[in-house]
């Protein structure tokens, strides 16, 4: 298959070296006279194209066109022109090898979406025996494929909107999370707004008052002890799932003896908190799977709330080590905030998982949404400019006393605002979601210097990033500092 890359004259070097790096060889470049083709619309890019026919004549015998993902509007536009199909590449230029590999594999692209949106949601076909349903939800005997289960925490403030999120990030069944102290009254309406979502729900319950009023309000299953089963025993039914958790492998096997046709039971061995016997309980993991029959959940939550790393690469690895052990079901719990968007994080952990051992193969090379802050291949060489660059160290900058902004970030609304100050007051505030739109409004609407532009689009940017990562923005800080820095020079 040949591709034709649509980019920019000044970014052409670059991506030449990234699809040779790649190992890609069947392509060809067209480069626009623009300076950054991420400001164009498909529609602009479009008409540039009807405009230049030596460019579009360098696209006449490509299989597929493929623009830059950030690029904004229908690549279909861009299909009229060149009468060739046309689709979204990745946002990341480092992930345009591996999308290209996919697509000369039979994946498709998108129109719209960037291809990192669309690829990470592929999944493999595998085959599978199914144990029984949790609503509408077909639950593997044993995985993969792999459920993605999602609790909401008990103490979660607004349950609803955190509800929403996980079925929008893609949990496949939302968990109730209850402790003692919660209202019974607050637990029903928990359950009947999760209900509403349109996913299978499962309900903690405590004691059996909480048990009895999940139940009530329409719960598709309990969550509950090993040791509060005997308790529960006569308000089970083959309707209702049971998932049960314990670290003792013979109480897990006399629950499944005790319970076998009178409940959906699917196990929880109970993945230890590391370092603190996290091997042994994964051992626990795979004599179960050996020696129980009903499905088995894998547990997330005690290793990604307790392991001070990226919640990202330990989902990574978690699903696995769900697949190795065949779990039916993955568990997701956002306890602090360090874990939030876990569900959407293990969603793709879980489908790269389930596509290696589809392969019987390493996750390597596999398009992977995870990689956030690296990228399989490393930045390709500084092209040669046409003139020499002058090297430049500190400069200091030129301080006004008189005009100052103060820049902030809004992770709730997900916006920046940036405040301008002259003589001590404020002349004027804009907010958005867009660092560079919102510079360009500021600077077009207040006579700036150029140097004091310059600032104000670098704090923009900064403002921007941390929003996406979800990190602490403060101005004039920096917003990743990495293990390999020695204070603040990546060189020391």
């Amino acid at each position: 298959m040949r591709f034709g890359i649509i980019t920019s004259r000044p970014a052409e070097p670059v991506v030449r070296e990234v699809l040779q790096e790649g190992g890609l060889k069947d392509f060809v470049i067209v480069a626009l006279p623009v300076p950054a083709i991420s400001l164009l619309t498909t529609t602009a890019i479009a008409s540039v194209l009807s405009s230049r026919r030596d460019l579009l004549s360098g696209l006449s015998d490509v299989d597929v066109v493929v623009l830059p993902g950030t690029v904004r509007g229908d690549a279909s536009e861009v299909a009229k022109v060149t009468g060739k199909p046309a689709f979204k590449g990745p946002r990341s230029l480092g992930e345009l090898p591996v999308t290209l590999k996919y697509v000369s594999q039979g994946a498709r692209l998108d129109t719209v979406k960037a291809a990192d949106e669309v690829l990470g949601s592929l999944a493999p076909s595998i085959s599978y025996e199914e144990a029984f349903r949790i609503g509408q939800v077909p639950v593997p005997r044993r995985g993969p494929p792999v459920l993605l289960f999602s609790e909401v925490d008990p103490r979660a403030q607004d349950f609803t909107a955190t509800a929403r999120r996980y079925a929008g990030e893609g949990a496949q069944v939302i968990v109730v999370g209850a402790e003692d102290g919660m209202s019974l009254g607050e637990l029903r309406r928990r359950v009947r707004e999760a209900k509403g979502l349109g996913l299978p729900v499962i309900a903690e319950a405590p004691s059996r008052a909480y048990a009895e009023e999940a139940i009530a309000a329409g719960a598709d299953g309990l969550s509950v002890a090993d040791y509060q089963v005997l308790e529960l025993e006569d308000l089970l039914s083959k309707d209702l799932a049971l998932l049960v958790g314990g670290d003792s492998l013979d109480r897990l096997r006399d629950v499944e003896r005790e319970l076998a046709g009178r409940a959906k039971l699917i196990v929880d061995p109970s993945l230890a908190v590391p370092p603190l016997g996290l091997s042994q309980s994964v051992e626990r993991y795979l004599r179960a799977s050996r020696e129980l029959s009903s499905p088995l959940l894998f547990s997330a939550a005690n290793v990604t709330e307790e392991v001070e790393a990226d919640t990202a690469g330990v989902h990574a690895v978690l699903a696995l080590m769900a697949v190795e052990v065949r779990a039916s079901a993955y568990l997701v719990v956002e306890e602090t905030y360090k874990s939030v968007h876990g569900t959407s994080e293990a969603r793709e952990a879980i489908r790269l998982a389930e596509s290696a051992y589809a392969a019987r193969a390493s996750e390597r090379g596999m398009f992977s949404r995870l990689l956030v802050l690296k990228q399989d291949y490393p930045p390709p060489p500084q092209p040669q400019e046409e003139v020499s660059a002058e090297p430049v160290g500190y400069v200091e900058p030129q301080v006004s006393a008189s005009e100052y902004v103060r820049v902030s970030a809004d992770p709730a609304r997900g916006v920046m605002r940036v405040t301008l100050y002259r003589d001590g007051r404020a002349v004027g505030s804009l907010e958005g979601s867009h660092a560079l739109s919102l510079a360009r409004a500021l600077v077009r609407r207040f006579n700036v210097s150029a140097e004091h532009a310059a600032y104000i689009g670098y704090e923009l940017s900064k403002a921007e990033l941390s929003l996406k990562l979800g990190r602490t923005y403060v101005q004039d800080e920096p917003i990743i500092v990495t293990p390999w820095e020695k204070n603040g020079n990546s060189h020391c």
